[in-house]
């Protein structure tokens, strides 16, 4: 299917100003990721704002010794606050971010942000996206300080399947292990857990949840 790129980003930015939607389109760099594809790799320097047009992205924390952990989604209409931020201070990025499933995304470059920010409607898109990621920070410093591995394994599955819109996931022990910065083993355990209290059912690198558990 053909994504209609203006009324997408007329969507977006409930745009006031006529000429923003102009220079986005003539500046912005359309790109198509396929599920599992590096977007963004910590330690790397950010050279463009990404607006995800289709699909959705898995952001998570790297620290110095390259252990993830997993933060949050970014879905249609959204975009990474972080990336933003390392663009504006020309540092380098301390996320990771993946193709949750086939995302297609525009690439506003670092030298047209500036521009943007002489626009109102760019101003309340930046402001209400990071907004939403700080609450969702705090979302899930929450989680990790205040619930157990196991309710922490909980959420994480759920936000996977939710973001890729299925009840099955493709995915094994140990990647969920490295992105919950946890040892596989423990992992394991905690999801057999699940599956006694009949939450998924598991398979070889396959997680269903049941459906009395599972909302899209």
């Amino acid at each position: 299917m053909k994504l209609d790129i203006s009324q997408i980003l007329v969507s977006i930015f409930d745009i006031e100003e006529k000429n923003l939607l102009t220079f986005i389109q003539q500046n912005g760099i359309i790109q198509n990721f396929a599920k599992n594809d590096v977007i963004i790799e910590a330690g790397s320097k950010v050279s463009f704002v990404p607006i995800i047009l289709c699909g959705s992205l898995r952001i998570m924390l790297v620290n110095d010794n390259g252990d993830e952990y997993f933060l949050y989604h970014i879905y249609q209409g959204e975009t990474c606050s972080v990336s933003l931020a390392c663009c504006l201070a020309h540092s380098m990025s301390d996320i990771k971010a993946v193709a949750e499933e086939d995302t297609t995304i525009l690439m506003i470059p670092l030298e047209c942000v500036d521009t943007l920010e002489s626009f109102k409607s760019w101003k309340r898109f930046v402001a209400t996206n990071q907004s939403h990621r700080f609450s969702e920070l705090l979302e899930t410093i929450e989680l990790i300080a205040f619930s157990k591995l196991d309710d922490q394994l909980w959420s994480y599955l759920l936000k996977r399947a939710q973001a890729q819109g299925v009840s099955s996931l493709s995915i094994t022990h140990q990647e969920i292990a490295n992105e919950m910065h946890s040892p596989r083993e423990v992992i394991s355990r905690l999801l057999h857990q699940l599956q006694k209290k009949g939450m998924i059912s598991l398979s070889r690198n396959q997680i269903t949840i049941n459906s009395d558990h599972f909302i899209l």
